[in-house]
């Protein structure tokens, strides 16, 4: 394997160039677009490459609009083509047939351009040009049938001869039947016409020969039977010959004309082949955009690489047949300032795929397609593409691992320069550490003072603490996970990695014993500096969870807030719903009104009206007026002025007791144990102190429910049905139940409690607000939940109902 890249010539062994350009072939839908798939020439010229990224833009737009091409079921015609370049060459039949589908497509694609064109008019401009061929689809199509053979509509002379040939056709036949019907079995073998060398004959039992005077054409193999032309038959058989030889003749005239009309128009089918090729081998880097979710990279003129969530295509391949099977994105950032990236860390453990990945994303940038990872990605466009990737030891040519390196590190020093890219994979290994990671460093300086971008993965000490201390290097480690013994495949940058060796070794199956004496036979410095490694590999994966976490929590409460705020959103719409509706209900109820209060009042003008009709009409009215009037406005059952700061307060609604510490315009501030509420002062109600401990969840006012240790605890179910629905008093059950700052003891007594008096209420669902915290009261109240006979099922709350601060659950109907 040569290591340099010319990127007009296709790749294989190093970066799986090759099976990628597979990949790209398998989208395409004509054997023209595989062939330019395989034959994949990356572009080196900023400009172009910027145009074929937009094009495949385009055709993604295109994809999404109006669905691909009509290209199906195209096949190539460029052999036939060839061959009717050759002088006196005629095409047969089935190859003017073939040519068909071509021609038929070409208005086609015109049409399916217009219809894309305000989302891609560069491809529709393409389109839009497509040569006219019309007239030689017009040529052919009425000539040949569906298996290549021609029509009588080929000529008329054709359609001539073939009825002779039918007529005389059926006149030999109609003889040779009546001769058979004559004679029977006496002189025939068979009863049946057939024919032998292109004529009609009959046959003949060997007996009987001499009874029937004619030529003898054939023989069975038993010599039984004479195939045999009789006289009678011979001039109709000669007039039949005559006729298919003229017949044959005219198809080969009708062939050669329309070669001749193919011929002529060669170079506008050249034409459209061309374009159903390019436009196949557009439409297949689309296909593969949309499949492997990429993006149009950006091109990078100062020359910086910066690919964000890069995947390697071919594990995107494989992810696509194993379902579920996750690739592992990687973020490659390089740059003129610091153009040597050194990439450290466990063997397996992804070093080789992030070179490959920044590989094939460069080739494929470069080909036009887009490259999968993230939006914002960027490339340069390099002139070269250098790659020392796997062993390539040689028995033949007397090459050792080192040797080959060698060999291919000399072409790659003849020819990078500051366009290039270059990727050594396991770079300084094959010989002796101190020497090749010698070796390995002034490699990397001089094609850093080339200008060449480089990216190395190593496993030598020396080339960590060169990354660490050169000014142009970078550090880069794939991940372990120092709990399971296994990799992450994620790439850190500027934290040297270990290789983990004796760590992956044990978990291999190597004995735990023969794991020990490696580590003795370590030298010092070596330990030492695996310690500080695994320290910072600790302390970044300690900081990247504590990030994640940050993160995850940012994200709840944004979608938090989005909840919230969306269910504002729509109890303001049901709010305007309920407004709407009761103004058109109270228009048609002052319709109603004043047309019963018109009627009465034409009743009172009749001068005939008796003291009972008055009566009853001011009655009239008073049920009228009665269905307008307000109802009427309870009055408060405290005096506001009892409310001040340091009374004892309670919240009906939300089954809270405690003391009033402030009151701020129409809200008021309630501590009531270890827990401080906002809520409107009308809600409050005044308390006597001793009416109960400050914080106890107290009823609403007469709401008939409390907690198993007061005197309503012990009620039977026939005492719960003498006081109604409503508990004992009568009154409405609340729909909430605050538990905050109850210990998990008093909490299952009252919700058992409440769950008793809202089932007998009618109440189908209700809500048990037992806040965060450290989650025991929570599991408390769950754990009753669930066993409970009257609750049916219950979940968290949704954002406006507490989160996961409140369970609300739906009780038995029945």
């Amino acid at each position: 394997m040569r290591p340099r890249v010319d990127l007009g010539r296709s790749w294989d062994r190093g970066t799986e160039w090759g099976a990628v350009q597979s990949l790209l072939g398998a989208e395409a839908r004509t054997p023209l677009g595989r062939e330019r798939a395989h034959a994949a020439a990356p572009l080196t010229d900023p400009d172009a490459v910027e145009a074929a990224l937009a094009r495949t833009s385009e055709a993604r737009a295109a994809l999404a609009a109006e669905g691909p091409p009509p290209l199906d079921d195209l096949p190539d015609p460029r052999p036939i083509l060839e061959r009717c370049r050759t002088e006196g060459a005629v095409l047969d039949g089935a190859e003017l047939l073939r040519l068909l589908p071509l021609l038929d497509a070409g208005p086609r694609i015109t049409a399916w351009g217009r219809a894309a064109r305000p989302v891609a008019p560069a491809i529709a401009a393409v389109t839009e040009t497509l040569p006219s061929l019309t007239d030689l689809r017009d040529t052919l199509r009425p000539a040949l049938d569906d298996d290549g053979s021609l029509t009588d509509r080929a000529s008329p002379r054709l359609r001539q001869l073939r009825q002779q040939i039918r007529d005389r056709r059926r006149r030999v036949v109609e003889s040779l039947e009546r001769l058979i019907q004559a004679e029977g079995d006496r002189v025939f073998a068979e009863r049946f016409v057939t024919i032998r060398h292109g004529r009609y004959v009959v046959p003949v039992r060997s007996d009987a020969r001499a009874r029937l005077r004619g030529i003898v054409h054939d023989r069975s193999q038993s010599g039984q039977t004479v195939f045999l032309e009789p006289d009678s038959v011979v001039e109709a058989n000669n007039d039949l010959v005559q006729a298919l030889r003229e017949e044959e003749q005219e198809t080969l005239r009708i062939l050669d004309a329309l070669t001749a009309a193919v011929r002529a128009r060669l170079d506008p089918l050249d034409a459209l082949v061309e374009a159903v090729a390019d436009l196949d081998w557009l439409f297949a880097r689309a296909h593969f955009a949309e499949r492997t979710g990429a993006t149009a990279p950006v091109v990078d003129r100062a020359g910086r690489v910066a690919l964000r969530r890069a995947r390697h295509p071919l594990l995107l391949a494989q992810a696509w047949r194993d379902a579920g099977r996750e690739v592992v994105p990687v973020d490659v950032d390089l740059s003129p300032d610091r153009p040597i990236l050194v990439v450290t860390g466990p063997n397996a453990g992804g070093k080789t795929i992030a070179l490959k990945t920044l590989a094939l994303a460069a080739l494929l940038a470069q080909t036009g397609c887009h490259v999968p990872a993230a939006e914002g990605s960027r490339l340069p466009v390099f002139g070269r593409l250098f790659a020392i990737v796997g062993d390539d030891q040689s028995v033949a040519e007397n090459l050792s691992t080192f040797s080959a390196f060698v060999k291919q590190v000399r072409e790659v020093l003849e020819e990078a320069d500051a366009r290039s890219l270059v990727l050594l994979d396991e770079l300084g290994a094959g010989t002796d550490p101190d020497e090749g990671a010698a070796l390995a460093q002034a490699i990397l300086e001089t094609l850093a003072d080339r200008g060449a971008l480089v990216v190395a993965t190593t496993h030598l000490e020396p080339l960590r603490g060169f990354a660490s201390s050169e000014p142009r290097a970078r550090n880069a480690s794939v991940e372990f996970d120092t709990a399971t013994l296994a990799p992450t495949f994620r790439l850190r940058y500027d934290v040297p990695g270990q290789s983990y060796a004796l760590a992956i070794a044990g978990r291999l199956g190597l004995s735990p014993e023969l794991i020990a004496r490696a580590e003795t036979h370590r030298s010092t410095d070596a330990a030492r500096v695996s310690q500080l490694l695994a320290w910072l590999d600790e302390a970044s994966r300690c900081e990247a969870e504590r990030t994640l976490a940050i993160e995850r929590r940012e994200s709840e409460a944004a979608a938090r807030l989005a909840a919230a705020r969306e269910a504002q959103a729509a109890a303001e719409r049901r709010a305007r719903d309920v407004v709407e509706r009761a103004r058109a209900e109270a228009s048609g109820l002052l319709t109603d009104v004043r047309r019963a209060v018109a009627a009465e009042w034409e009743r009172l003008k009749r001068p005939s009206r008796s003291r009972e009709g008055l009566a009853q009409s001011r009655q009239r009215l008073r049920e009228v007026t009665a269905r307008i009037a307000p109802p009427p406005v309870p009055a408060p059952d405290h005096d506001p002025a009892s409310l001040a700061p340091g009374v004892t307060v309670t919240a009906p609604h939300l089954g809270l007791r405690g003391e009033l510490v402030a009151i701020t315009g129409d809200s008021a501030t309630v501590r009531a144990g270890a827990v401080t509420v906002r809520v409107p002062v009308s809600a409050l109600r005044p308390l006597d102190p001793a009416a109960a401990p400050e914080g106890a969840a107290a009823p609403p006012a007469g709401n008939g429910w409390r907690s198993k240790r007061g005197t309503g605890a012990g009620r039977s179910a026939a005492d719960r049905d003498r006081s109604g629905p409503g508990g004992e008093t009568g009154r409405a059950i609340p729909g909430e139940l605050m538990l905050i700052g109850r210990t998990t003891d008093e909490a299952c007594g009252l919700v058992e409690k409440y769950l008793d008096d809202a089932f007998m209420a009618g109440l189908p669902r209700v809500r048990l607000v037992h806040g965060k915290g450290t989650g025991a009261l929570r599991k408390a109240v769950r754990g009753l939940l669930a066993d409970h006979p009257l609750v049916e099922s219950f979940r968290d709350g949704e954002p406006v109902e507490g989160g996961t601060g409140a369970t609300v659950a739906a009780l038995r109907m029945s």
